[in-house]
């Protein structure tokens, strides 16, 4: 017993120290991690990974906010986007096939990879990133980014951050810290659906959220000691792993 509780702890610890540092919010560390280590089934790790991605948002965002990283009024009217397609996710996740939905993600991280491959021009592609926060496309990739949060429980984080940095502009470790920020909206509005219906393991869920705050404040803090090239590169290989690891849910699923 007492083993499983530390591994529903350093679970936790890794999740949200890659969280904050990246701004994803820990769901794909947590969800297959909470399954493996505490026999969850699906729908239930989606639940206490949204739950973790909430402490994660909490613990890293004290930090960025004390370091002026957050760009709160950008990430105020997202967070509303957000919120709205974690909640709606939340409610159709029991009658929605999960194959084509894993396939689709798959896909559109690839091309997310893609575009935020680290680049000399990066400045210059910031100044075409003119879109506002009421852009249609911003509205509706936010709304996504909810979406894929409340549907598998990766955090929509891994969508904010593309976002924030090639829709609207915003430097990369500022769209990381926003994200990190926004999270915490688009996570309580899709776990307040899942407790409803009552998927959420509390005991499970606290044990691993104990290691979530921790692993997410010092997460928060090394992104100063971490060079913005090497957080992009280091952005992309976690898109193209999480794009591998959905592909193949998508072919477990058939």
């Amino acid at each position: 017993m007492s083993e499983s509780l530390f591994a529903l702890v350093g679970v936790g610890f890794v999740a949200g120290g890659l969280g904050a540092l990246l701004g994803v919010g820990g769901g794909i560390i947590l969800v297959p991690g909470l399954i493996l280590v505490a026999g969850l089934p699906f729908h239930s790790a989606v639940a206490a990974s949204l739950v973790c991605v909430v402490a994660t948002s909490v613990s890293g965002s004290v930090v960025y906010l004390r370091r002026d990283r957050v760009q709160l009024d950008t990430a105020v009217e997202l967070q509303c986007y957000t919120a709205v397609g974690a909640v709606l996710a939340g409610l159709a996740a029991a009658y929605v096939p999960a194959g084509p939905l894993y396939f689709a993600f798959a896909a559109l991280l690839l091309v997310v990879a893609f575009r935020m491959l680290p680049s000399r021009t990066e400045a210059a592609r910031q100044e075409r990133a003119a879109a506002g926060t009421r852009h249609p496309k911003v509205v509706g990739a936010s709304f996504g980014a909810g979406a894929v949060a409340g549907l598998l429980g990766v955090g929509g984080g891994i969508l904010n951050v593309p976002i924030l940095n090639l829709m609207l502009g915003l430097p990369f470790e500022r769209a990381l810290a926003t994200s990190v920020y926004m999270i915490g909206v688009t996570g309580a509005a899709g776990a307040l659906v899942y407790l409803a219906r009552g998927d959420v393991a509390a005991t499970t869920a606290g044990i691993t959220m104990l290691g979530t705050l921790v692993g997410a404040a010092l997460g928060a803090r090394a992104a100063d000691r971490v060079p913005q090239r090497a957080l992009r590169i280091m952005f992309v290989v976690l898109l193209l792993y999480v794009s591998f690891r959905m592909a193949r849910r998508g072919i477990a699923a058939f």
